[in-house]
């Protein structure tokens, strides 16, 4: 099958996504097209973040919706379209992972914060809500962000990805990933420590 940006019939637009997926399983591909400009943005995004590499992230782009072509017929119409595909999504892009040499990553204790004796931080970390916002208006902040979210081991990185960018729920994203969720909210509050801390980093370096 050949995924394209070519915009299927405009009456398309107007179906839900399971309503899409049952006209293409009667035959109709076009509703499938509409199912690939619907979610390929999103998809893609998803990929990004986890192969931190753009030829990789297409490839797994074209590899989802092939995958999930092949499997629609296992498509129920229970659960949403969107946490469906992002579960094939996900494996598709851990799969590539593994069979890859994978550059060294540096232990995410590095840098976290450190506890004193008595249990406070031993350096004060800055609060975390006004930097994405403050990232916005500075480039060179918005990059050292971006450098920071990829330089986290995988198993943080994907769990920081599938909550804070797509937004995904600690239950949904402990079934997509087959974990608890205490295992998941604890990997999300490592990874947003590391972030934080290496932006800390940044800011200071500023100071």
């Amino acid at each position: 099958m050949n995924l394209s940006t070519q915009h299927p019939p405009n009456h398309l637009a107007e179906l839900d996504d399971a309503d899409l997926v049952e006209a293409t399983l009667r035959g109709d591909y076009g509703a499938f097209e509409q199912l690939f400009l619907r979610h390929s943005d999103r998809v893609y995004s998803v990929a990004m973040g986890i192969l931190r590499d753009e030829a990789e992230a297409q490839d797994a782009l074209q590899e989802t919706f092939l995958s999930a072509f092949r499997k629609l017929s296992s498509f129920r119409r229970e659960s949403p379209f969107r946490a469906w595909l992002l579960r094939i999504t996900t494996n598709t892009c851990l799969m590539r992972l593994r069979s890859r040499r994978r550059r060294p990553e540096v232990p995410l204790e590095v840098r976290s914060p450190s506890f004193a004796d008595d249990g406070h931080f031993e350096r004060a970390v800055v609060d975390w809500s006004p930097l994405a916002e403050k990232a916005l208006e500075d480039h060179e902040l918005g990059e050292r962000l971006r450098a920071a979210v990829e330089e986290l081991p995988e198993k943080y990185r994907v769990v920081l990805m599938l909550a804070d960018y797509e937004h995904l729920s600690m239950q949904e994203i402990a079934e997509l990933l087959h974990l608890t969720v205490p295992a998941v909210k604890t990997r999300l509050h490592r990874a947003r420590l590391g972030v934080r801390e290496a932006v800390t980093d940044y800011l200071d370096g500023r100071t």
